[in-house]
């Protein structure tokens, strides 16, 4: 049936974009299989710097879309036709008509004047496009938050996004279309199912607020040098009476952890004068920012990287990717009404129109603005800027994780919420409209009313 292959395809298609995400986690990781760091790379696969093999994933894919590509050259030029079909379609008093290319524009208008008209399916264009933004912008911007309010590596939380939403959204697919099947789902039920499904989705991220770490300490930045008031500007604040000649430049962004729990910015910063080890192993000793701290000149080394964040930040980090995978599989229980309610509330002639504008529609208002726009709003949660080789502002090193919390979930879930209000209006409508219908039959019944045949 539709509902059945509906929900096979959509399952397909969503493995292998989750199959992408975990494969682009271990991209990241396995840069030096195929290059030899030099002896000046002192950061890990766990810094925020590390780019990894960005390119591996553009191979693997198009060698995997080349072979998936093979057996389509084994196609005949044309597919056999049932004889019994190909009588019923083209009896032989027909004869074939091609459109032509005037017929075809002619016709276009009037059909999408007549989509365009359609209250209830632009009611439906308008959800669709709400809660596609809010899509776009959970898809596109999770890992950075992941990374940001957790303290995670970008393969470690590529990889997991991957492993634990393939298994809830194909589960989820392929039983929305054996629901529909099973249930007999009509445009009514198909409404219900869809607004049930995603207002639980909507619940099951609510927790996800609870679910916060701190600012990691960084000197300067969120807590100020010791014995310094508190931070004001933070390009002022960089330099204080433990480093002020050391030289050290404000773009700069190499953190090391103090042995009194604070990150600085650099080993620089921290007023270092002495190293020890190479590379990664690298310390630094006789550090002047962290004996203000009272500690002794023996106490007052740093290592590379940046103060770990407290191990509850992982129990939450696990704990949100659960949460995440049931409220993905939840949502996906109705991904096969989503696409039969654009089938059944216009014409049959309409139908290929009717997908065709919707998604044409999500691509430009859905899937475009939402990532730029938010992305300008996680820019201004920024706290710390990097420096490009021309001078110019970089990538963000450091954000405020707590507003950047209550942007990222308030602007989903208010987007979510607000398209939710429109898929009630829609259902009601929809309601509306089935009993006006019934209604209707049970006129055109009365009106015209089925006679017996005496002779029977």
């Amino acid at each position: 049936s539709a509902e059945t292959e509906l929900g096979k395809l959509n399952t397909r298609g969503h493995c292998g974009a989750g199959g992408t995400r975990s494969l682009d986690g271990t991209n990241v990781v396995y840069l030096n299989i195929f290059f030899s760091l030099s002896e000046s790379v002192t950061i890990t696969p766990q810094d925020s710097r590390w780019v990894g093999a960005w390119w591996l994933g553009y191979m693997v894919s198009g060698l995997l879309t080349l072979l998936a590509a093979l057996p389509l050259w084994f196609l005949p030029r044309a597919l056999p036709e049932n004889p019994q079909t190909s009588k019923a379609y083209h009896p032989s008093n027909q004869h074939k008509h091609t459109l032509s290319i005037t017929e075809i524009a002619k016709d276009f208008g009037p059909s999408l004047k007549r989509l365009l008209t359609n209250g209830i399916y632009l009611l439906y264009l308008a959800y669709s496009v709400l809660a596609f933004n809010a899509f776009a912008i959970v898809i596109t911007y999770t890992p950075k938050y992941l990374e940001q309010q957790f303290g995670q590596s970008t393969s470690k939380t590529n990889f997991l996004i991957g492993v634990t939403s393939i298994p809830p959204v194909a589960l989820g697919m392929f039983l929305s279309g054996w629901i529909n099947k099973r249930f007999k789902l009509g445009l009514l039920g198909s409404a219900r199912l869809m607004f049930f499904t995603s207002e639980t989705s909507l619940i099951c991220i609510i927790p996800y607020f609870a679910l916060s770490c701190e600012n990691i300490d960084v000197a300067g930045v969120t807590v100020p040098y010791q014995g310094s008031i508190e931070v004001q500007d933070i390009s002022r604040d960089l330099l204080t009476s433990c480093n002020a000649d050391c030289g050290c430049p404000d773009f700069l962004w190499d953190p090391v952890c103090g042995q009194n729990g604070v990150t600085y910015i650099s080993p620089c910063h921290t007023g270092c004068n002495s190293t020890w080890g190479t590379r990664q192993n690298m310390t630094f000793h006789g550090c002047t920012c962290i004996q203000s701290w009272g500690l002794t000149s023996g106490n007052s080394s740093a290592v590379l990287g940046q103060c770990s964040r407290e191990s509850s930040c992982s129990k939450m980090f696990y704990i949100y990717l659960a949460l995440q995978s049931l409220s993905f599989f939840v949502y996906c229980l109705g991904t096969v009404p989503f696409f039969l309610i654009s089938l059944r509330i216009v014409d049959p002639v309409l139908k290929s129109l009717s997908v065709g504008i919707l998604l044409l529609v999500l691509r430009i208002f859905g899937g475009i603005p939402a990532p730029i726009c938010f992305g300008a709003l996680i820019d201004s949660t920024c706290l710390k800027w990097g420096q490009n080789k021309c001078g110019g502002r970089g990538a963000c090193r450091m954000y405020d994780i707590e507003t950047f919390r209550y942007l990222f979930l308030g602007l989903v879930i208010s987007l979510r919420a607000f398209s939710y209000t429109l898929l009630w209006i829609f259902t009601t409508q929809i309601k509306r409209k089935v009993q006006n219908d019934k209604q209707m039959s049970k006129n055109i019944e009365l009106q015209y009313p089925v006679l017996c045949d005496p002779e029977q």
